[in-house]
């Protein structure tokens, strides 16, 4: 029986979504969670890795069991025994043969900045400064050419195993709020370090460090 679960948490604690030898992860904060539950180990799959201090709303993620339990009981009891920076935001029977990976459609990054001197400790965890000067015309025709299949690898940091490293861009744009400035990017994967550099380097287009045809 497979069970997909919603998790929503804030990453700067843990050092990325998946197992590591060396360093506490998501992945292992939430199977230990689920093997005090459940009473024995339990292994989940998640839609797609996260970088180190990523936070999350949605991300998806599997695991299979030889018997059936209920729903409100794998949230609820999950959540109790997790820190109060994860939480199960719902559960899930899923069909034979579901992957959290393999079946996801499309995954969403929101990278989020303030155009602020000075930012609010309030905003601090979930957004990064961006003084003013920034050129938004120059960013937003940088962004325009990210759309659609094309080889990141220039935009993704080594070591994360990138044997294939087209992907699919459907959709960048950016959203303004006052001083917030949202950029939204969706694709069917991202690389490595990939959002993060492609941030980065939209920066320097905006303030006159790099140009749109570079870019």
């Amino acid at each position: 029986m497979i069970y997909a679960l919603t998790l929503s948490y804030r990453g700067d604690a843990y050092s990325g979504w998946q197992r590591q030898d060396n360093a506490y992860t998501l992945q292992q904060a939430i199977e230990e969670a689920l093997a005090d539950l459940l009473e024995h180990e339990v292994r989940i799959h998640g839609a797609s890795r996260t970088d180190a201090g990523v936070h999350a709303r949605g991300q998806v993620a599997h695991l299979s069991l030889d018997h059936e339990f209920p729903l409100s009981a794998l949230q609820h009891g999950t959540n109790q025994r997790l820190r109060e920076d994860i939480r199960v935001m719902a559960a899930r029977r899923m069909a034979d043969g579901f992957h959290a990976r393999k079946c996801a459609t499309s995954k969403e990054y929101r990278y989020r900045l303030i155009r602020s001197r000075v930012v609010s400790p309030l905003d601090t965890p979930f957004a990064v400064p961006a003084p003013p000067g920034l050129e938004m015309s120059a960013v937003r025709e940088a962004t325009e050419r990210l759309v659609g299949r094309h080889d990141f690898s220039a935009l993704a940091l080594a070591g994360g195993g990138h044997g294939q490293p087209y992907r699919e861009i459907s959709s960048a744009n950016w959203h303004e709020e006052g001083a917030a400035l949202e950029l939204r990017i969706e694709g069917d994967g991202f690389l490595r370090g990939m959002v993060r550099s492609i941030v980065g380097t939209l920066l320097e287009v905006g303030y006159g460090r790099c140009t749109v045809s570079r870019f």
